[in-house]
C-alpha cells in the first residue's frame, strides 16, 4: 500500500502536469455559467421591454393616434426578427386595412412573412395573399401561397384561396382542382361547406 507521502507526491506530480488545465476548465465553466445567466437575464429584460412597447403601440393604434402608424413602423424595423415585431406588423396591417390603405397592409405583412416562423408566417402568407387578390395582383397572390400550401393545418385554407385567385384569373379548371384539394385537405366536414359551394358554382363545361 502506498504511504501518505507517496500519495501526496503523486498528487503534486498530477497537479503540476494537469493543474493549469483544470483551473482553466473551471474558469471557463464558471464563465459560461454566469455568462449564460447574464445572457438569460438580459434576454428576459429585452423581451419585457419589447412587450411594453408592443402594448403601447396596440393602444395607440386602437386610439387612432396620429403618431401610431409611424411608431408601429419604427418598432417593427427596430425589433425586426422578434415575435413582438411580427405581432406589431400584424396590428399595423389590420389598422391599415381598416383605413383602406392596402399598400401599407401588404408591406407590413411582407415584413411579417420575412421574419416570422411557423404558424405566424403561414398566417401572414394567407393574409397577404387575400389582400393581393383584392388588388387583382393574382400572380403575386399565388406566389404568397407557395410555402403555406404544404403546411399542416393551413393546406386547406391555402388551397381554397388559391382556387379563389385562379377563378378570378379566369382559370376555372385550375380553380376546380384547387377547391377539390381544399376539400381533401380539410380536417373536418364543417369546414368544407363553403368550398363545396364555390366548387359547385363553377360551370361543368368550363
Amino acid at each position: 500500500m502506498e504511504t501518505e507521502e507517496q500519495q501526496i507526491e503523486q498528487l503534486k506530480t498530477f497537479w503540476k502536469e494537469h493543474g493549469k488545465g483544470i483551473v482553466a476548465g473551471l474558469v471557463i465553466g464558471f464563465g459560461l455559467f454566469y455568462g449564460w445567466r447574464y445572457y438569460d437575464a438580459h434576454t428576459l429584460a429585452s423581451q419585457e421591454g419589447q412587450s411594453e412597447q408592443y402594448q403601447q403601440i396596440v393602444a395607440q393604434l386602437e386610439a387612432g393616434s396620429s403618431e401610431a402608424t409611424t411608431a408601429a413602423k419604427q418598432f417593427v424595423e427596430n425589433e425586426k426578427g422578434s415575435t413582438y415585431a411580427t405581432l406589431a406588423a400584424f396590428e399595423l396591417a389590420q389598422d391599415a386595412i381598416d383605413k383602406g390603405d392596402l399598400d401599407t397592409a401588404i408591406t407590413a405583412l411582407q415584413t411579417a412573412r420575412d421574419n416570422a416562423t411557423g404558424a405566424l408566417k403561414f398566417v401572414a402568407d394567407l393574409r397577404q395573399a387575400r389582400l393581393l387578390l383584392a388588388q387583382q395582383q393574382y400572380d403575386a397572390a399565388l406566389a404568397a401561397l407557395t410555402a403555406v400550401s404544404n403546411a399542416k393545418g393551413f393546406a386547406s385554407k391555402a388551397a381554397e384561396l388559391r382556387g379563389d385567385v385562379l377563378l378570378a384569373k379566369g382559370d376555372s379548371s385550375g380553380a376546380r382542382q384547387a377547391y377539390q384539394e381544399a376539400i381533401a385537405a380539410a380536417e373536418d366536414d364543417g369546414s368544407t361547406v363553403l368550398v363545396e359551394t364555390k366548387l359547385n358554382s363553377i360551370p361543368a363545361a368550363s
